[in-house]
């Protein structure tokens, strides 16, 4: 491996804010949408 290619490799690594701000987004809504399924279900079942 010559210097050229460690750079790459270090950039490759770092993703900007803005990408993680969308992980941390999609992570949060999945998490309210199977919290909700699962009261639901349970709702629905326990009647």
């Amino acid at each position: 491996m010559n210097a050229e290619t460690i750079k790459e490799i270090d950039k490759a690594e770092e993703l900007p804010d803005s990408w993680w701000y969308r992980i941390y987004l999609a992570v949060i809504i999945t998490t309210i949408v199977v919290i909700s399924a699962l009261g639901t279900f349970t709702s629905y079942f326990s009647s």
